[in-house]
């Protein structure tokens, strides 16, 4: 079987709005494409720039210039290697803060009683 990718985010998972925020997919030496996944299984993005970290690791980045709070969800990697897709990595909560307001999740999670008017 093939090793679970992980997932991370720089410079984290609390980003400003407008401000950029790279994903990096981690996975095995010899992978052939990296996919970035929203969560329910939405494609986000495909890349097949991969790039050899250490003998044994690679890993693929998925920069957003400008976030905005339609960014804000759980993201996962899969990749493909071997003519077959690896198992996905656990979720990755984004966050985008702008103005008083915290976008995460979905906006219809929130109450909007709760909402500053």
């Amino acid at each position: 079987d093939l090793p679970r990718p992980s997932i991370s985010a720089e410079p984290g998972t609390v980003i400003p709005l407008g401000s950029h925020v790279t994903f990096v997919c981690r996975g095995p030496v010899g992978v052939q494409t990296f996919r970035l996944e929203r969560e329910r299984n939405y494609l986000y993005s495909d890349t097949e720039d991969v790039s050899q970290t250490s003998p044994s690791e690679s890993e693929a980045r998925f920069r957003i210039d400008s976030v905005n709070a339609g960014n804000a969800g759980l993201f996962r990697c899969i990749y493909y290697k071997s003519r077959k897709w690896s198992e996905q990595s656990d979720y990755l909560e984004l966050v985008v803060k702008g103005e008083d307001v915290t976008w995460a999740l979905s906006q219809s999670q929130v109450d909007p009683r709760a909402c500053p008017q």
